[in-house]
């Protein structure tokens, strides 16, 4: 934590830690930091541009269930290319070809950079096994492929979106 927020003092970095990763209460980060809650709560409004975007890093490492110490965890997302391993799309990209037109039946996914597993049957446990993938990919990848069967077939899916996004006239 500490390489990535030196400019906070160590009561600002404890209360991140105790409330936004360890999910603790108001009350309980205020005994656990023997500090007034007024002043758990006031941090909370301080330091609210800090904790917001780690809370969103918190819930993939929740969800996805990654083993060890968050900020490794952390330090991967803030860290690793933002593009899809297989085909290489961006974000942007896929912004960009939501905007156009794809569409898949699952109204809840394909919109963001997915994490996924390098190697496919072992679990999100080990983060050097992980690595970002478009919907696409990562849905027809399945746990069939290996990561580099699934870079050749990455290969032809990054035309057909090269020719997409070349052939949109907005």
């Amino acid at each position: 934590m500490e390489r990535h927020f030196k400019h906070l003092n160590k009561l600002e970095r404890d209360f991140i830690e105790t409330v936004y990763i360890q999910v603790k209460t108001f009350k309980q980060a205020s005994e656990l930091l023997m500090v007034d809650i007024s002043k758990i709560q006031q941090l909370n409004k301080d330091l609210d541009s800090i904790w917001r975007p780690i809370t969103k890093v918190r819930d993939k490492w929740k969800a996805k269930k990654v083993d060890g110490n968050f900020w490794d965890f952390y330090n991967w997302v803030m860290t690793t290319k933002e593009c899809c391993h297989y085909c290489g799309v961006t974000q942007i990209e896929l912004d960009k070809l939501h905007t156009i037109g794809i569409t898949n039946k699952r109204t809840t996914r394909g919109r963001t950079l997915e994490i996924d597993r390098k190697i496919p049957n072992e679990e999100y446990t080990n983060i050097s096994n992980l690595t970002y993938s478009c919907y696409w990919c990562n849905n027809a990848k399945t746990d069939t492929f290996t990561e580099e069967e699934f870079k050749i077939i990455g290969k032809a899916i990054s035309t057909v979106w090269k020719q997409r996004l070349d052939n949109d006239n907005r």
